[in-house]
């Protein structure tokens, strides 16, 4: 059976013919040797289990294990050669990459070593065709492939040539995505330095004629903030939720969950600029997330937040980055110990977060001046991040039409 990809490069017309992986190259397994046995492990083979492969980059194998010779010679594992297609067939199946050094895997591996044909390109075969190794994936707790289930999958096989200058195309594509992604860890490591720093008072701005901001205040959380304890009495449909990542979305929308209208009106009612604290602690937020509604000009939210505004001469602006930061996790860690938490919820009762809890406050101009400066880097890690998407769509499309 030969095929037509809806995309090609212009110097190739021909039929490309579907051929078995059995046809295409050699089968290895790997294995795991014992790791009681110490001296199995102080060589300088490389060695990686699944957990060392990301999704989504031929290029992710991170490898931080070593084996001997004498591991090789007296385990199951084996030798893979360079530029081998590296399938995780257990415990992530779906995952995997080229390597471009010899190494050894775990079982969790189904390794291929192609003749003749450029090793990304089938990389990036199975990228788009993933839903070949997932419709033979198979078992119960654990599913899996077999070398016998991936011999029997047919791939495209075009001409050497054709093969090397989509798998070029493709591995510029992903370099740009990489080098994109660099730029937005560093966006970020970047920020978080000088957060840190401005919030410590580290550093300072001055103000428009060049002089010194005054000296910043400690106040009480209660005298910055006011709680907000009004209820939803307008039938506002629109509940909300703390995301982590996201801040206060739509919970219907963003989580698929709906709450009966009739039980909204004991909620609280937010408008945009208000703050809401979720006292779950979870992975980023040890002490809960504290999230500004920005997305919504109103909503309503469960009664177990704390929400509260800014009054009288504040920037919330910059409390959004304040808390954003982290800056109250050990104010908020002061009031509620280990000991204390119950079921994924801090013990932070509402008195206390106002009244126990003091913040470092600067001048409502100096304020501004650090959320600004915030706000543009905020940009531009926004925009690098819009690059990334768009290359990965980019990505994906191709993926589709160059690929049957």
């Amino acid at each position: 059976m030969k095929i037509r990809p809806e995309i090609r490069f212009n110097e190739f017309t021909e039929e490309i013919p579907l051929v078995p992986m059995a046809e295409l190259g050699n089968f290895i397994g790997g294995g795991t040797p014992d790791k009681e046995v110490q001296g199995y492990w102080e060589g300088d083979i490389p060695w990686i289990s699944s957990s060392d492969i990301e999704a989504d980059n031929v290029d992710s194998i991170n490898v931080s294990r070593h084996i001997t010779e004498q591991a090789l010679k007296e385990s199951a594992t084996k030798l893979i050669p360079a530029n081998s297609l590296l399938f995780v067939s257990r415990v992530g199946v779906g995952k995997l990459a080229v390597n471009k050094t010899a190494l050894c895997t775990s079982q969790d591996f189904t390794n291929f070593t192609p003749t003749d044909m450029a090793p990304r390109y089938v990389a990036y075969f199975f990228q788009k065709n993933r839903n070949l190794l997932n419709r033979y994936s198979q078992g119960t707790s654990i599913k899996g492939l077999t070398s016998a289930e991936i011999k029997k999958i047919k791939i495209t096989v075009p001409n050497p040539v054709e093969q090397q200058k989509i798998a070029d195309f493709f591995t510029a594509v992903d370099k740009k995505i990489s080098l994109l992604t660099e730029k937005h860890a560093l966006l970020e490591k970047y920020k978080k330095g000088v957060v840190q720093k401005l919030f410590k008072q580290e550093i300072r701005f001055k103000d428009d004629s060049g002089s010194d901001f005054p000296s910043w205040q400690s106040l009480g959380f209660g005298e910055v903030f006011e709680r907000i304890t009004r209820k939803n009495k307008e039938d506002n449909q629109n509940v909300l939720t703390i995301s982590a990542q996201v801040g206060l979305v739509n919970q219907e929308k963003y989580f698929n969950k709906s709450v009966s209208a009739k039980d909204l009106t004991g909620y609280y009612l937010l408008e945009n600029g208000d703050f809401a604290y979720n006292k779950s602690y979870s992975k980023g937020y040890p002490m809960g997330a504290i999230k500004r509604l920005n997305n919504y000009d109103k909503g309503v939210v469960s009664t177990l937040y704390i929400c509260f505004r800014v009054v009288g001469d504040q920037e919330p602006l910059f409390w959004e980055q304040f808390f954003e930061a982290g800056q109250l996790n050990r104010e908020i860690n002061k009031i509620a110990q280990e000991g204390a938490r119950n079921h994924g919820l801090l013990n932070v009762s509402v008195t206390e977060f106002f009244n126990d809890i003091e913040v470092p406050v600067p001048s409502r101009a100096e304020q501004r001046k650090i959320s600004d400066f915030l706000r543009v880097l905020d940009r531009k890690l926004d925009a690098v991040k819009q690059q990334i998407e768009l290359t990965q769509t980019f990505k994906k499309g191709l993926l589709q039409q160059m690929f049957v």
